[in-house]
């Protein structure tokens, strides 16, 4: 047999492997990527805390003070959320049963001939499964903060220990990739929470003004799913838009404002500048973008669609800095000839600077 055929089935049965196993243990690894980019984002409180001379125990209890502060407000708007949610589906559930009436009186359907439509025990159901789904996310949440706190005692040391491992040119070239990913995964990060926060901005306007109940929670339940590209914000038009189907009966006019509306914002933000903005941020293209998408989202759900980008543009990043790799980043990447985000001199430069 050819030994380029016989090489690439080996890689491909590498693959497959790493891939079964990463789903395998999906509890220990979704964890441990998390953590990591939790450390990245908040490396800034960290570098603030270093600037001012904080004790490393005080610089972690920083990070982890801004932490709990998003998630206690987080929790109050949910909550808040959730109490409207009720009400309002309260108020509209007799307009709810009236309205499957009339879909099976326009179908020609005998009401009598299907089984009655519990709609309180639909909503039931999907709230007992959203609350194992919580359960679960929580205790992985948890080995979260294990991991991070760990990650956190070890961050002043690491260039020093890589140092130590390595010879100079090699230590020189680990540190400038790890510069490289930290510092395009954070532009990454920073873009997409700011077009995600656009978008949500928008969506809650548009609906403001239309009316529509829950205006709030549906502009931050867009801002949460932009972040997964191009199915997030197709799904995140659904919603709002059913609600103003049921709030707005019998008339259709509102409704198609709606839709057209949500649509307009969702295309124009989500699918037009988004994978522009963030592919060319990151060096990706857009073909790389879905396919990552789609792979991680398979192997580890919906947290594999959250880090499905920041992932291949670390693989990217790497691939770059080996010349038996640099083909794959070559065909990963965008095709437009932009400026690397870091230079070697500028990547050596940055590190010293963080030593020091």
């Amino acid at each position: 047999m050819n030994m380029k055929i016989l090489l690439g089935l080996v890689a491909l049965l590498s693959a497959l492997a790493i891939c079964t196993v990463l789903n395998l243990a999906s509890g220990v690894f979704i964890p441990l990527v998390i953590a990591w980019f939790m450390l990245q984002v908040f490396r800034p409180v960290m570098d603030l805390g270093r600037k001012i001379k904080l004790p490393q125990f005080l610089n972690i209890f920083l990070v982890f003070a801004v932490f709990f502060s998003l998630c206690v407000i987080g929790i109050h708007f949910c909550t808040t959320q959730i109490v409207e949610f009720n009400r309002a589906f309260t108020l509209y559930y007799s307009k709810l049963n009236a309205m499957t009436l009339d879909i099976l009186q326009a179908l020609q359907i005998p009401p009598e001939s299907i089984p009655r439509i519990r709609w309180m025990d639909i909503l039931g159901r999907y709230l007992r499964n959203i609350s194992e789904v919580a359960f679960a996310l929580s205790s992985k949440f948890v080995l979260t903060l294990v991991f991070l706190m760990f990650m956190l005692l070890e961050a002043p040391f690491l260039n020093d220990k890589i140092d130590r491992a390595f010879s100079g040119s090699n230590a020189i070239k680990i540190k400038k990739i790890m510069t490289s990913v930290s510092y395009q995964i954070s532009r990454y990060l920073v873009t997409l929470t700011l077009i995600s926060l656009a978008t949500g901005s928008c969506v809650w306007l548009a609906l403001e003004i239309l009316g529509v109940e829950l205006a709030v929670g549906w502009g931050v339940l867009t801002f949460l799913l932009n972040f997964i590209p191009t199915v997030g914000s197709i799904i995140a038009t659904i919603p709002p838009f059913l609600m103003a189907i049921l709030q707005f009966s019998p008339g259709y006019v509102k409704p198609i404002m709606v839709l057209i509306s949500l649509g307009a914002i969702q295309i124009t933000i989500g699918n037009v500048i988004t994978p522009k903005v963030v592919g060319d941020r990151l060096g990706l293209s857009p073909v790389v973008i879905l396919l990552s998408l789609l792979l991680w989202g398979t192997i580890w759900g919906i947290p594999g669609a959250l880090l499905s980008v920041p992932i291949a543009s670390i693989i990217k990043i790497v691939c770059e800095n080996f010349p038996s790799l640099k083909p794959i980043a070559v065909m990963m990447g965008s095709g437009e000839e932009t400026p690397k985000f870091l230079t070697p001199m500028d990547a050596v430069q940055a590190v010293q600077e963080e030593d020091s």
